[in-house]
């Protein structure tokens, strides 16, 4: 780590260690976390904005971008652009602790509460993922039909090929039900809801990411954060809950009503909720990954994530149905 970086944000640099492709720095202002980045400067100055919007509505358990000597929210040193943050020490998300699920519901529903209206600086190059619902469920949806049509191609059928053809039925007909849902009149009124509102998505909202520390829950890493349909984000985070701790659909429901007191009221809620819990987007993206990778030598690692999703078939079945019984 050159010094100058530090300087170069107002500080004096004592000693350092690098960890994770990240730099722990100790200066003259307490420890910082300098990390070079691979974006636009554009981009970072999005997450500048989000940042300090949100900071502004009221949503602090985030680490904001120091500002460097110029002024910029990251100091360029030669062909290399570095930020710099405080440090926040914690332990991640436990998915099998159910009272720290709950209290990063709530962490997620005050940030989604919190990013309602923003406007990027206007040096800041607009990030949105906002055509993902339903646009590019559409396009995953035909593309497993696809994938389907390919496989009768080859004539010799991998382990991957079977399991798929086995369980395609299941997953298809959830995403066309889905779909289907989210092209009813109250769902597209809602998805137009959130995009006028202009609504940020953390983009990564995983244990990884939310800290448990000594201020609490604690949000880090904003380098997915873009323009998106919030509920898109919690339906997200349930499934992997779900995932993780095993398919409870009580839990799934008490999630749901802690999250939208943080949404606007309105009817029709749950029929987007629902849409978007429904639609298998594990099963889509490791088709996706196994097929569209070079089929001579194919990687194991997607078979068993496949294999391990599947074995939750019938658990999950019955999670759907106790889930739309209660809530539709």
């Amino acid at each position: 780590m050159n010094s100058q970086v530090i300087k170069s944000f107002g500080m004096e640099l004592k000693k350092f260690k690098k960890i994770w492709g990240i730099y722990l720095c100790d200066t003259d202002q307490g420890i910082k976390m300098v990390q070079p980045v691979r974006i636009k400067e554009e981009r970072i100055w999005f997450q500048h904005s989000a940042k300090e919007y949100i900071y502004q509505q009221g949503f602090t358990q985030f680490s904001r971008f120091h500002l460097s000597e110029q002024q910029t929210p990251y100091h360029v040193q030669g062909r290399t652009i570095y930020v710099m943050e405080d440090w926040e020490e914690g332990t991640e998300l436990d998915f099998t602790n159910f009272d720290d699920v709950k209290k990063a519901t709530k962490l997620l529903g005050t940030f989604h509460a919190a990013s309602k209206g923003m406007r990027p600086m206007q040096e800041a190059e607009t990030v949105s993922a906002i055509s993902i619902v339903p646009t590019q469920m559409k396009r995953r949806t035909k593309e497993i039909q696809r994938f389907r049509r390919r496989i009768y191609e080859h004539g010799r059928l991998s382990d991957f090929d079977l399991l798929f053809i086995r369980y395609y039925s299941y997953y298809y007909g959830l995403a066309l039900d889905a779909l289907k849902r989210l092209e009813k009149p109250v769902c597209s009124q809602w998805i137009r809801t959130f995009k006028e509102n202009e609504y940020l998505c953390h983009g990564n909202f995983i244990h990884h990411n939310i800290l448990t520390g000594r201020k609490g829950l604690w949000l880090k890493d904003f380098s997915h954060c873009s323009y998106h349909i919030p509920l898109y984000e919690f339906a997200c985070f349930v499934n992997k809950t779900m995932q993780k701790s095993g398919f409870d659909a009580d839990r799934a429901l008490e999630m749901f009503q802690i999250y939208k007191t943080y949404m606007e009221h309105g009817d029709g809620l749950e029929e987007l909720f629902f849409s978007l819990l429904i639609f298998p987007e594990r099963f889509l993206k490791y088709c996706n990954l196994y097929y569209n990778q070079r089929r001579s030598n194919p990687s194991t690692k997607y078979l068993e994530k496949m294999t391990e999703l599947v074995d939750t078939q019938q658990e999950h079945e019955q999670f759907i149905m106790e889930i739309k019984k209660e809530l539709l």
